[in-house]
């Protein structure tokens, strides 16, 4: 069929721009099974319904109406703020948290937070992706407070682990220029003293760094499913400029994240992602520099800490869908944003590799670690992904290691 109008119902409140935005589809174009259910992904990938279906009503000369039915998710509401910092049992993090993912109708997302325990912090934000439609103009305002224990080895060498309280506050502004494409800038504040000052804490000899910076990124984002793709390709390239208005503070860097993924046979999916960090010009503070074992992990290595200032990893995976995308209808739950519930079964096999470096070392393949393993992957209600997996080092000096871990890896 040639698609003769869209239209869209279930959304009470969410406006029906923000659900347009995310087409490829339009008046007159040709309806396919496979560009439908790419639509259908993007749009869940809002985060904004539990379910999101379509019908295509047949007219006259081979064109059909489009109808997209969405069934909205809880917008607002307060939540307990409780996990893990680095994926560690000793790390354990408690408080509260309340959200609107959804205000007025415009995907705004309102959010503060605070918790006790390791890392204790308050943190406030504010985005709007269409502060300014007609020009698709985007802003985000955000601060925190953070009691951060240090992560770098180099600044604890040996002597007693010690706490970095840190105050940033940032505005960005940003536009959107296509169905795939976006940039955006952000002008950060951020204050950082340390309870034990000692050469190379902090640059600045009192212990107290404090400085501008300022961030340019864009975007290229073709994914169907933002929490688990299946077809689609991302592009992110960001340079910082650190310190604007002072001398002891003055270094730039740059990370470039690139993500491919390829159907192929059976329903399966070959995902692979290159992703690396750069940083030059003058003195870099250790709180600044690079890692594994934090956020970026290498399975295989899974717990064990590297640290530089330069940085490149990749990561291979093949998925195999067990469960395909369905929904469930559970009548028996009191309200209707939680009765539809959406989940996925894959199984994946994975490789990751990475390296991190000091500007005054080279670069060598030879210093590279490396993982491999197989998993299963659990794809939940409200964009949730859950990962149980198996790994081993590529040397095999080591054991392998169960994995528990939320989100997808790429």
């Amino acid at each position: 069929y040639r698609i003769h109008s869209i239209t869209i119902i279930g959304n009470e409140t969410t406006k029906d721009y923000i659900i347009r935005q995310e087409l490829s589809l339009h008046a007159d174009s040709l309806l396919t099974y496979a560009e439908l259910k790419y639509d259908l992904e993007r749009i869940y990938s809002l985060q904004l319904f539990t379910k999101v279906t379509a019908e295509a009503v047949p007219l006259e000369n081979n064109t059909a109406d489009l109808i997209i039915m969405v069934h909205e998710r809880w917008y607002f509401y307060p939540y307990p703020n409780l996990g893990l910092r680095d994926r560690s049992w000793n790390k354990i993090y408690y408080g509260l948290g309340v959200v609107h993912t959804n205000f007025s109708g415009k995907n705004v997302r309102v959010f503060g937070s605070f918790a006790l325990g390791y890392d204790p912090y308050v943190s406030l934000n504010y985005y709007d992706p269409l502060i300014y439609l007609e020009r698709q103009i985007s802003l985000g305002i955000s601060g925190y407070y953070k009691k951060q224990r240090n992560r770098s080895l180099v600044s604890q060498a040996g002597s007693t682990n010690f706490d970095e309280n840190q105050l940033v506050a940032n505005v960005t502004v940003g536009k959107r220029f296509s169905l795939f494409s976006s940039a955006a800038v952000t002008l950060n504040f951020i204050r950082l003293t340390v309870s034990d000052n000692r050469a190379g804490r902090t640059l600045s000899p009192d212990g107290t760094d404090q400085y501008f910076s300022l961030n340019f990124n864009t975007t290229y984002d073709t994914r169907d499913l933002r929490e688990y793709p299946r077809i689609g390709s991302y592009f992110g390239i960001g340079i910082t400029k650190n310190g604007l208005f002072e001398k002891t503070i003055n270094y730039q860097s740059t990370g470039i994240d690139l993500r491919r993924y390829i159907p192929i046979y059976f329903d399966m999916t070959i995902a692979g992602r290159v992703f690396g960090a750069y940083k030059w010009g003058g003195r870099i503070p250790n709180y600044n520099h690079v890692y594994f074992g934090y956020g970026d992990r290498i399975r295989g290595y899974f717990y064990k800490i590297l640290e530089g200032e330069q940085q490149f990893g990749t990561t291979a995976e093949i998925h195999y869908p067990i469960l395909k995308p369905r929904y469930v209808r559970m009548d028996v739950l009191p309200l209707e944003q939680f009765r539809d519930i959406r989940y996925a079964v894959n199984v994946a096999l994975f490789a990751d590799a990475g390296a991190v470096w000091y500007r005054t070392q080279k670069f060598s393949i030879n210093k590279m670690y490396s993982g491999y393993g197989a998993g299963i992957h659990f794809l939940l209600a409200y964009s949730a992904v859950v990962r149980f997996e198996y790994a081993f080092p590529y040397d095999r000096k080591s054991r392998g290691e169960f994995i528990f871990d939320v989100g997808a890896a790429l």
